[in-house]
């Protein structure tokens, strides 16, 4: 009896198995129209590198990790609740939020 490895050595050496003769000789099918179609929505491409700044924050580990649990509790992405903290900030400081600084 083959060990193990032997055995899966060999069947990843061994020629690739032949397709029925079905299934080599398929055409593509062409696209169909799908029913409901027009209740797809168009998403937008995502802002341009010149719209958005890239910014690195360090922080407590714990801090990252309850950032990331209110998150997932408000089924949201980890940068929508920091950019809501600087939202607040900004304000509370008098800048008028992130549409106050955007806006100048």
């Amino acid at each position: 009896m083959a060990s193990k490895r032997n055995a899966a050595l060999e069947a990843l050496s061994a020629p690739p198995p032949k397709l029925p003769t079905a299934v080599a000789s398929a055409q593509p099918v062409e696209a169909q129209p799908v029913e409901g179609a027009e209740n797809v929505v168009t998403l937008k491409p995502a802002k341009s590198s010149k719209m958005v700044a890239k910014v690195v924050v360090y922080m407590p580990p714990k801090v990252a990790r309850k950032f990331k649990e209110i998150a997932f509790t408000e089924d949201r992405k980890a940068n929508d609740v920091y950019l809501e903290a600087l939202d607040l900030y900004l304000t509370q400081q008098g800048h008028g939020g992130l549409k106050g600084v955007t806006s100048r």
